[in-house]
């Protein structure tokens, strides 16, 4: 199978993921006009502000891990991360989002 036919089907793949993940959606929404969203959108729940913090939030643990990433001599590492990761979900973010918050986000704790 020719490389270029492999990598178009991880392209289509990877898209369409995107475009069901609420992330991507959040982000999309911080750009758009609230009166052309939907009446539940966070946006309309929480706020466009309190949204925005907590995708920016995301951005951020992101681009950490794509910077952790792309030293070579710590990759090996990338588990570690990934479990910092659910630390700050678990203990660092309750601090400023409560469950409520967490459930209108579509991102609800897990039980």
């Amino acid at each position: 199978i020719p490389i270029p036919v492999v990598s178009g089907v991880f392209l289509f793949l990877g898209r369409k993921l995107m475009t069901g993940n609420t992330f991507f959606r959040r982000i999309s929404d911080a750009f758009a006009e609230k009166s052309r969203l939907e009446p539940k959108n966070p946006i309309y729940l929480l706020g466009r502000k309190k949204m925005n913090f907590y995708t920016a939030i995301q951005v951020l643990c992101l681009l950490g891990l794509f910077g952790f990433k792309q030293i070579p001599s710590i990759t090996i590492f990338f588990p570690a991360m990934i479990g910092i990761l659910m630390s700050i979900r678990a203990f660092v973010l309750p601090n400023f989002f409560s469950e409520e918050e967490f459930v209108k986000l579509q991102d609800p704790t897990p039980e």
